[in-house]
Order: C-alpha cells, then sequence, then structure tokens
C-alpha cells in the first residue's frame, strides 16, 4: 500500500478542525487531551509523521509536521501543542544509536514519545554498564498520553573532561508524574511535572548532544534528509505552528463575525468601522508574516542539506530568531482581534477567550523568548561568541 500524499495528510487534519474545536472545553476541564483525541489522530495517521518507514511511519518533509500542527491549532491549540511536542520525537529518536528505536518501537510501534528537555533538571552519572539518573522536571507535556520520555539532563560520559547536557530515553511508566499543572493558559496539554530517583538507563538510551548541533548527526548516514537537519536551529518553529494555528483560527471566527454584528451601544454595523477594518488587516498580516518566516526558515534549512553544505553559526542564530518573532507576530494578532471584539470575549462560552489565553501561555516557552533569542542573534551578528553552548 502506497504511503499517503502530503496532502492527504493534510486533508486528514483539517477534517480533525472541528472535532477538536468541539472537545477544547472538556481538554480543558480535564486537563489533558482527551483519549478519544489521541485515538483520532492515530485513526488519521498523524502520529506516523517522520517515524521511520521501519516501523510503520512515512518518511516526509521536516516542514509537514508543521503544517500539520497548525491546522490542528485551528481546532484547539493544547491538542496542537501536545501534538507537535510527541510526534516531533519520531523525528529526533533516530539521532541515537539504532538500538533505542528497537527498544521502543520495536516494542510498540504506536508508542508515543513526550519530553521535558530541561538540563539542570537532570542529573546523571556514569554507572556499571550505563547510567543513574535523578531529577525532577517542570513542562512534560502530554505525559499522560505518552509512553516514554525524552528528559534532558547534565552528565559526564567515559572520558569525558567535564559535564554536558544530555537527552535521555526512559519509560513513562518508571518515573513519577507529579501534578502541577493549574495554570491558565494551555491548561489542556496537562504539562505536569516529572521525577525520578537513581534510575538505571542503558548507554544507548543517552545522546550526547554535540554531534546534533550543526546536523548530519553521524547515526543518519543513509536516512531521508529531514532527518540530518540541526536540532536546536529549528525547535522554536515547531512550538511556534500551535501559535500560528490559534492566531488563524481567531482572525477567522472574527472576521466571520464582523460580517453580521451590530454594535450593541448604538446599533451601527461593526465592519463599517474603519479602526476595525485595520485591526483585521494587521491582524491577517501579524498572522501571514509568521506562516512565512517559518516556512522559508525550514526551506532554507532543507535546501542546504539537500546540498551537503555547512549550516553557518549565523543562520542558526537567524531561525531562531525567527522563530520566536513568529511567535511574536502570533501574541500580537490575537491581541488585536480581542482588542477589537469588544466584552464577548470575555465569556467562557466564546473560544476567543481562550485562544488569548493559550496565545500568551505558549508565547512563555524559552525558545519563543524574543529577549534570548534575539539577542543571541544580534551577539553573533556584532562578532560575539555565542552565549547558547547547544547552538
Amino acid at each position: 500500500m502506497a504511503d499517503p500524499t502530503r496532502e492527504q495528510i493534510l486533508d486528514a487534519a483539517r477534517g480533525l478542525v472541528p472535532v477538536l474545536r468541539g472537545r477544547a472545553p472538556e481538554a480543558e476541564r480535564i486537563r489533558r487531551i482527551p483519549g478519544e483525541t489521541i485515538a483520532d489522530l492515530r485513526a488519521a495517521g498523524l502520529w506516523n509523521i517522520l517515524k521511520p518507514e521501519r516501523f510503520g511511519g512515512v518518511e516526509t518533509d521536516y516542514r509537514l509536521m508543521i503544517d500539520v500542527t497548525i491546522e490542528l491549532g485551528r481546532g484547539c491549540a493544547a491538542t496542537s501543542w501536545v501534538y507537535i511536542n510527541l510526534v516531533a520525537h519520531n523525528w529526533m529518536l533516530p539521532y541515537w544509536p539504532a538500538r533505542a528505536a528497537e527498544d521502543i518501537w520495536g516494542e510498540d510501534r504506536d508508542a508515543l514519545i513526550g519530553s521535558t528537555l530541561v538540563f539542570p533538571a537532570g542529573r546523571l552519572a556514569p554507572a556499571d554498564g550505563g547510567y543513574r539518573l535523578t531529577g525532577r522536571w517542570p513542562y512534560a507535556s502530554g505525559v499522560d498520553s505518552s509512553d516514554w520520555m525524552m528528559l534532558g539532563a547534565i552528565g559526564q560520559g567515559p572520558g569525558d573532561e567535564a559535564p554536558g547536557p544530555r537527552i535521555v530515553l526512559v519509560r513513562a511508566a518508571d518515573i513519577e508524574i507529579v501534578d502541577t499543572w493549574h495554570v491558565s493558559g494551555l491548561v489542556g496539554t496537562g504539562s505536569k511535572d516529572v521525577a525520578c530517583e537513581d534510575l538505571f538507563l542503558p548507554g544507548h538510551m543517552v545522546l550526547d548532544m554535540a554531534p546534533s548541533q550543526e546536523g548530519y548527526p553521524p547515526e543518519t548516514e543513509g536516512m531521508s534528509d529531514a532527518y540530518r537537519l540541526p536540532l536546536l536551529p529549528l525547535i522554536p518553529h515547531l512550538v511556534a505552528a500551535p501559535m500560528i494555528g490559534a492566531a488563524q483560527a481567531a482572525w477567522d471566527d472574527y472576521a466571520g463575525h464582523l460580517r453580521e454584528q451590530v454594535s450593541t451601544y448604538n446599533r451601527s454595523r461593526v465592519a463599517e468601522h474603519v479602526t476595525v477594518q485595520l485591526k483585521l488587516a494587521e491582524a491577517a498580516q501579524l498572522v501571514e508574516i509568521a506562516r512565512l518566516l517559518v516556512r522559508e526558515d525550514c526551506l532554507e534549512a532543507e535546501a542546504l542539506i539537500a546540498a551537503r553544505a555547512p549550516l553557518p553559526l549565523i543562520d542558526r542564530a537567524r531561525w531562531r530568531r525567527n522563530g520566536a518573532w513568529a511567535a511574536r507576530c502570533c501574541v500580537q494578532a490575537v491581541d488585536l482581534i480581542h482588542s477589537a471584539c469588544g466584552a464577548r470575549a470575555n465569556y467562557l462560552t466564546s473560544d476567543l477567550q481562550r485562544q488569548h489565553r493559550d496565545i500568551h501561555a505558549a508565547a512563555h516557552q524559552i525558545h519563543l523568548s524574543w529577549d534570548i533569542n534575539g539577542a543571541e542573534f544580534g551577539r553573533i551578528a556584532a562578532g560575539l561568541a555565542p552565549g547558547n553552548a547547544l547552538l
């Protein structure tokens, strides 16, 4: 049976938008993604994107993860956020020795992998035959739906002069979930804390970050070019994608509402007000800028990888800068719409109040911080060494 085309996969995502929108209040009520949604995403084949073919996946381009996430974000930002946080690990897992993927997908092809890559939260020490892991990590989005977790840690391997950042793979059943997720935005993501104490890990489940910094990680030799992209520079584009979808949904809803809205105060047609027209136009422009920035950066990176060209440090910093700016554009777009919408945006029955909260919560993700990523680009552009050792 032939793999689905790119457009067929996107159509499957678009078909779920009204379903996700209908379930968004339930996801917020239970503070996690409903099990029915996880099953619907599986039935639509959306968990298979960029999973290696030998494990039943579809080896697509990197951008498809982002495009599908944007579509899902039009229905529910929390679902979209969890989706990209889990499906992106299909793309990341081939960075590990091949035995790691066999341990996970060889056992269960449907296994989902969550993460929290807060490196200082975990301590990794060499042990006989592997490592010992101890720590407590915040922001484990989608952990309730995950079978495995990627956790950031600081550790030292055999022969290393100093500890460095590592990402480890652990079974979700082997760690404790600590329910700390009582928040105002992205409530449905269930981004709880996780913890473990002196957990043994075999050596092949531990990834040294250094080989992934500039792309072309050695473990992906001979695989699709998508797996040869650098890890850190394009992560902002992944987490900006739910924001683009949610901002687009807010704009679509408001534009549609304006076609019939009449002012409660003086019964004038709201769409006739030039100030409203300008806010609608500016918000549309901001969402489009965000979408284009993300798309063009990915196309540029893909072209460099296809040409087997080096990925200059300034470009890697620029991509992170652009991802953060895309997120900022989405916040500004939804703020404009929210300010123009009037008092109805305050009602809990309005999707806009949830989109507004979700957008602002998403913008707090560290990879989307303009203060960090903008300054890092300026630093490198001015000839200074990068402040981010992982870049």
